[in-house]
């Protein structure tokens, strides 16, 4: 005999990723501002009852978005990758996603800090590659972090405003190709990173 908590439970997660993925969606949209649950049951295709049995308020919902987020970003750091690669993959993601953009100015702007887990994730990453030989010595991994999360931040509202979308993916192509730039003659210990040089065209360091 079946279990009848079972579907009962998926029912309950699929409904609650189905209300962050719409959220997700007006939020690129438009921003987290003006976020409204009853858009966001429309879009989700449930009731208003169903909703709330997950976020009684728009910041709950808010907040759920933005650490849902906050684990993608931080599975993704983790994920094996070479490190110019990584680097072309973040700027792509980040343009594709703009609504990770709006949720961190938010987020700032109402003076709360990005969740917690998923910095401590990525700083720790930082603090790793601070450690190698093959960093400069020296490398503050926070402050490194919030140079690279400014980027993350604001280069996808920078390219919307400024480029259509034909010439967003080559712009994001170019601004990779200067945060390797960046972090190669900065970071790094360019003789130890013969396959990042190679990257930029620009032989032996």
């Amino acid at each position: 005999m079946s279990d009848p908590e079972r579907p009962r439970r998926r029912d309950f997660e699929d409904n609650r990723t189905r209300l962050l993925q719409a959220a997700r969606k007006l939020i690129a949209e438009r921003g987290p501002e003006g976020l409204a649950i009853s858009e966001v049951v429309r879009l989700a295709d449930l009731n208003r009852t169903t909703a709330y049995k997950h976020f009684r308020t728009r910041d709950e919902l808010v907040a759920a978005v933005m650490e849902s987020l906050a684990d993608e970003v931080g599975e993704m750091l983790t994920q094996p990758m070479p490190f110019g690669e990584r680097i072309d993959y973040m700027a792509r993601f980040f343009v594709e996603h703009p609504e990770i953009g709006r949720l961190m100015l938010h987020h700032l702007l109402s003076e709360n800090p990005f969740p917690r887990a998923a910095w401590d994730r990525f700083v720790g990453q930082l603090a790793r590659l601070a450690k190698s030989e093959r960093s400069q010595d020296g490398i503050h991994p926070e402050m490194l972090g919030h140079v690279l999360m400014a980027i993350g931040v604001m280069w996808p509202l920078q390219a919307s405003a400024l480029y259509d979308d034909e010439g967003v993916p080559a712009a994001t192509d170019a601004l990779g190709r200067e945060v390797k730039r960046l972090l190669l003659y900065g970071v790094l210990k360019p003789d130890a990173w013969p396959e990042l040089v190679g990257s930029l065209g620009e032989g032996k360091a």
